[in-house]
């Protein structure tokens, strides 16, 4: 039998100069939500949008309304990301929609910021919903929780990249990062650090 004390990561980072080495203490990369937010209305054909309540408008005034929290409900000095990727609905090129589904993901590199952004996103939800009489569901899942090192291992980390690279070449408090990563489940068990690395500023390497 062992067991583990300690644990370490690394991840190459394009954009960032070959053979370098960065991390930090804290929150080094963000949690990543997935929601998904369903609209039941009621379709119509296009030439008389007056009888029914069409989801095409109504998720179009939600989207934009999702973008205003990152830059008015989140503390300028707290980082957050609000993506929708997907907008669907049963509409055809005649047939306004009485059923859509937007869905998208989140990045936050705190919990109070994923807080802040969950409340948020499902108040606009429900808001414009009842303004416009239709029904909606909201659902918001933190799969991947926020990557924190531990000062500890950090420096242990640090110290052993100087000594192959030389201190140029490393940077101990890098800016976070807003990808997500699954070694933060287990930095949720054991202290540990996660590194990057340069893998390179020109051409394919820097993309």
């Amino acid at each position: 039998k062992f067991s583990i004390d300690e644990v370490y990561a690394f991840h190459n980072v394009p954009g960032m100069k070959a053979g370098s080495f960065a991390s930090r203490v804290g929150a080094i990369t963000g949690s990543e939500s997935l929601f998904k937010i369903e609209l039941k209305g009621r379709g119509g054909h296009s030439a008389l949008p007056h009888m029914g309540v069409d989801t095409i408008t109504v998720g179009t005034q939600i989207i934009t309304s999702l973008q205003s929290i990152v830059s008015r409900k989140l503390n300028p000095a707290l980082n957050g990301v609000v993506s929708v990727t997907e907008f669907r609905s049963d509409g055809t090129e005649n047939v306004l929609p009485g059923h859509s589904v937007i869905s998208g993901d989140t990045r936050a590199l705190s919990i109070e910021s994923n807080q802040i952004i969950e409340d948020s996103m499902r108040q606009i939800v429900e808001g414009i919903s009842k303004a416009h009489n239709i029904e909606s569901t909201f659902s918001y899942n933190t799969r991947t929780p926020i990557t924190i090192n531990t000062h500890d291992q950090v420096q242990f980390a640090m110290d052993v990249a100087k000594r192959l690279v030389g201190k140029d070449l490393i940077e101990e408090d890098c800016e976070p990062k807003l990808f997500s990563e699954d070694f933060s489940q287990i930095l949720k068990v054991k202290p540990g650090c996660y590194i990057l690395i340069g893998n390179g500023t020109e051409g394919h390497h820097g993309q």
